[in-house]
């Protein structure tokens, strides 16, 4: 078995070569995301149509474990990653995690270190102090779960660290007064999924279980 965070085409080739008849992978297989279109029309799609033949050359099956590896261990992994203690709100998928303050600017250089990244977004006052951090992780943090960022701010956070953000839930959180620092989406749950190998490995001592890092979706020039 290959886990990767998507059945890329640089996944699927990794699984082949290590010779992996499956792929566990968290995103979905498949554009547009959530099957929208009405139709599978959207299968012939060049990314789609790729993957999709590849897969069957190489006779590989994907196997989607999305939300219930957020629960298991992907979401708790980040914050244990990012060095914050155990949260003192948790309720669901909410973590509110309270630190000494600290400013934006200095949290933000700490998590660039903790996710070994040469850079991170970050949206707000950067010399603003936060002691009370909420985790939008993977893509928590896009436009279209503002309800997900809102619940957090309800809770008390009044810092964010994300997974994925875009600029219409940059606007939000600038109005809002929160700083939101941003990781990438496969950043942030890499670290459960790898993590998450090591326990199939323990529960199934006969499976090979490889892991493939699909890596940051872009390069800072």
């Amino acid at each position: 078995m290959l886990v990767s965070w998507m059945a890329t085409l640089g996944a699927i080739e990794a699984a082949a070569e290590r010779g992996c008849n499956l792929l566990l992978a968290h995103e979905e297989l498949t554009y547009p995301s959530g099957g929208r279109g009405g139709g599978f029309e959207h299968l012939a799609w060049r990314v789609n149509r790729l993957r999709l033949s590849a897969l069957a050359r190489h006779g590989i099956t994907v196997y989607r474990a999305h939300g219930m590896l957020d629960r298991i261990c992907i979401l708790d992994d980040f914050g244990r990653a990012l060095g914050l203690p155990e949260p003192g709100i948790r309720d669901g998928y909410v973590r509110i995690h309270e630190i000494e303050p600290i400013t934006v600017r200095e949290l933000a250089a700490q998590v660039k270190e903790r996710m070994d990244l040469d850079a991170v977004r970050v949206t707000g006052d950067l010399d603003q102090q936060v002691s009370r951090i909420g985790l939008p992780w993977g893509g928590l943090g896009l436009n279209v779960n503002m309800s997900f960022v809102e619940r957090l701010l309800d809770s008390g956070a009044d810092g964010l660290i994300a997974g994925e953000m875009d600029d219409y839930a940059m606007r939000y959180v600038i109005d809002a007064g929160v700083p939101m620092i941003e990781t990438s989406h496969a950043v942030s749950e890499n670290i459960g999924l790898r993590n998450f190998c090591q326990t199939l490995r323990d529960k199934f001592p006969g499976l090979r279980v490889e892991f493939f890092d699909v890596g940051r979706g872009w390069k800072n020039v």
